[in-house]
């Protein structure tokens, strides 16, 4: 096997999926994320192996690299970061209720949620969802594949059409980086001063 055309594929296919997918769900889900940021509700995040990565990932850059210099950041956890709880779960209950007890316990009126799995079909995830969505909180997912049942569940969903989990985990992390560093360059925006009133006085020197 030539390693040059084993890469040269592997990128062909990220930059065709990197082309190819619908970005039209990106700006409601953006503009999704800093309402939860205005309103200073949590982002909860959740995948399994490479997805819970990048939700690890995603974690970081909405909370330390979306502040901008306003100091603005997007409150985000990821429900698989806290392993005594995660495990506690799994052991007590079952490894698909790890992430749906979690949301049980901490979802708020203001919160959003958002999911990613590849293949859309994690039973964790798929069930996170679902109680979310119980709580009229907004579901966000990531999917590949043929979107699964996550694709199917969720309010806003981001559909990467490959079949290769690197591709699709690839495209994903670039996903996450964009809307930070959207979120970012809006909390670097001058804050603008509300307009006052009808009749009300005109300041001095205005």
């Amino acid at each position: 096997m030539d390693p040059e055309r084993f890469f040269d594929d592997y990128y062909q296919r990220l930059g065709a999926a990197l082309a190819g997918f619908d970005r039209r769900p990106l700006r409601r889900i953006a503009e999704l994320l800093e309402g939860v940021r205005t309103r200073g509700g949590t982002l909860y995040v959740a995948g399994n192996g490479g997805s819970a990565a990048i939700c690890e990932h995603l974690v970081c850059d909405a909370t330390k690299g979306a502040r901008g210099r306003s100091g603005r950041s997007l409150r985000a956890i990821s429900l698989s970061s806290n392993a005594a709880m995660m495990t506690a779960l799994a052991n007590d209950l079952a490894y698909r209720d790890v992430f749906r007890e979690q949301l049980r316990y901490y979802l708020r009126p203001g919160d959003a949620a958002l999911f990613v799995s590849s293949s859309g079909n994690s039973p964790n995830v798929v069930d996170a969802c679902r109680l979310a969505r119980a709580r009229a909180v907004p579901t966000i997912a990531f999917v590949g594949f043929d979107g699964g049942l996550l694709a199917r569940l969720a309010d806003h969903v981001v559909h990467v059409p490959s079949n290769d989990y690197g591709v699709v985990e690839d495209v994903h992390q670039s996903l996450m980086h964009c809307l930070t560093q959207y979120l970012r360059a809006l909390a670097d925006l001058p804050r603008r001063l509300p307009s006052p009133p009808p009749g009300a006085p005109i300041p001095p020197g205005s």
